[in-house]
């Protein structure tokens, strides 16, 4: 049984507003639990997988978090379902072909059997996002969350600090990253990696600023996740970009006091993408 990295847990006078967010994907699931009449998030629980767990043990995982952790027992008003399984591509409107989705997300990530396969469209930016999701992930959640809406981190995370049209973004699990590059106001590249040392990190990043002609060195880099100003990853990362800030919660929301015990960073990009789908 997969034991719970945090798990924060308040409570309300209300039982009548609630709202779930769930986070899921290959590294892990977490949820969110927001009070609409007080506009307060209460809840943070949050489960890390190893990425040598195979695709059947992340659906056990899931499975059994789903029917024994408290916090998913309760009755929600409503339920929101972000995807963030490392299978996505993000398609201009003028190149996308519903009929191709396999072959589109196959060139890229190989053998798809035993997912299902999704698109939507992400109107404002223009762009069609097409991602495979676990049949048995799905159908797990899906049964116990029969009415929950659907969308993927990636079309969410297009929003993220939106006044930013410069942001070299990074948001870490414990063992890998998803680097979001926006420059001049336009998208570049949103991707997962998986890492063992900080040194792969390393690469990632300053990779992804090549690609796209960014200069690290003088870039902001935004974090956020599993990583800590003391630790040997920052201190790689900072040899390389010496500017780093972490995220902050998002200012528009109310927090529980135990949420805000722990370093904002942690849990900020789940709150950031709950924002977004509010």
């Amino acid at each position: 049984m997969i034991k719970s990295t945090f798990n924060i847990t308040g409570s309300s006078e209300s039982d009548e507003a609630l709202h779930l967010f769930i986070n899921a994907g290959n590294q892990g699931i977490a949820f969110t639990e927001w009070d609409k009449e007080t506009d307060t998030f209460l809840s943070v629980q949050v489960f890390h997988f190893t990425k040598q767990m195979s695709k059947n043990e992340v659906a056990i995982a899931i499975d059994d978090i789903l029917q024994t952790e408290a916090l998913l027992q309760k009755i929600f008003v409503k339920t929101e379902i972000i995807w963030s399984c490392t299978e996505s591509i993000l398609v201009p409107n003028a190149y996308f072909d519903k009929g191709l989705r396999k072959d589109t997300l196959g060139i890229v990530y190989g053998d798809l059997n035993g997912s299902v396969l999704k698109d939507e469209l992400v109107l404002q930016h223009q762009l069609h996002n097409v991602y495979a999701v676990q049949v048995k992930v799905e159908n797990s959640i899906a049964q116990k969350f029969p009415y929950g809406i659907q969308t993927h981190q990636s079309s969410v995370m297009l929003d993220i600090e939106p006044n930013e049209k410069d942001l070299l973004y990074c948001n870490f699990n414990t063992d890998s990253l998803t680097v979001l590059l926006r420059k001049k106001g336009q998208l570049q590249v949103i991707q997962n990696f998986d890492f063992n040392t900080p040194e792969d990190v390393v690469y990632h990043v300053l990779n992804v600023c090549q690609q796209f002609e960014v200069d690290a060195s003088g870039t902001v880099l935004t974090a956020s996740g599993m990583i800590d100003a003391k630790s040997n990853l920052y201190n790689e990362l900072y040899k390389y970009v010496p500017s780093i800030k972490f995220l902050a919660l998002p200012g528009n929301h109310n927090y529980t006091a135990a949420i805000k015990e722990y370093p904002e960073h942690y849990f900020s990009h789940l709150f950031a993408l709950a924002s977004c789908v509010l």
